[in-house]
């Protein structure tokens, strides 16, 4: 699990954060059992959380996005021949987006983004999305891997808190926002 002293959860801190994350080390459903959580709550959290699983006779993962308000699952990953192959349907990340884009029309009361790929790190992929919600002032909770946590503090202008990858932590930092922003 991410530990750091900079760890932070201030409300005077802008209204996102990333839940930072040890990549293949750490146990990756505190995010959406902090999504039930809020569900069960009656707060109104949009955006996508990510499955990965390894079929039966496969020996590689595939990783689907889960449309948190409806359960739609869209593949954007799958096993590729060559295991140097990134093997992501980038068609399918671009449904992933419309996700995104409609919670700007939605305004819920959080969205939950478990993608800071690749793609993002480079300014693509999500970003855009990601940035316009921020911009736009719905609280956002991104994840992201421990490795990319410079990267993301960059783009983000190291303007968000920086929580740690555990359904307290993030449960926390929520229950911090100013409470026109968090509504539990």
């Amino acid at each position: 699990m991410y530990q750091d002293k900079e760890l932070s959860a201030d409300p005077s801190t802008a209204a996102f954060a990333a839940a930072v994350y040890a990549p293949k080390k750490t146990d990756r459903s505190a995010l959406p059992e902090f999504v039930a959580r809020l569900k069960a709550d009656n707060v109104s959290v949009a955006g996508i959380l990510q499955e990965s699983k390894i079929e039966a006779g496969d020996t590689m993962r595939t990783i689907d996005s889960v449309d948190i308000t409806t359960g739609h699952r869209i593949p954007i990953k799958r096993p590729m021949q060559n295991e140097k192959d990134c093997g992501l349907d980038v068609s399918s990340l671009a449904e992933t987006t419309a996700i995104l884009r409609s919670v700007l029309e939605d305004q819920p009361d959080l969205v939950v983004v478990e993608k800071f790929g690749e793609q993002e790190q480079n300014g693509h992929g999500l970003l855009d999305e990601i940035m316009q919600i921020i911009t736009e002032g719905i609280p956002l909770l991104i994840a992201v891997p421990e490795p990319a946590l410079p990267i993301w503090k960059d783009q983000s202008g190291d303007l968000g808190a920086t929580v740690g990858f555990t359904a307290d932590e993030m449960q926390r930092w929520w229950l911090s926002l100013p409470a026109d922003q968090s509504i539990s």
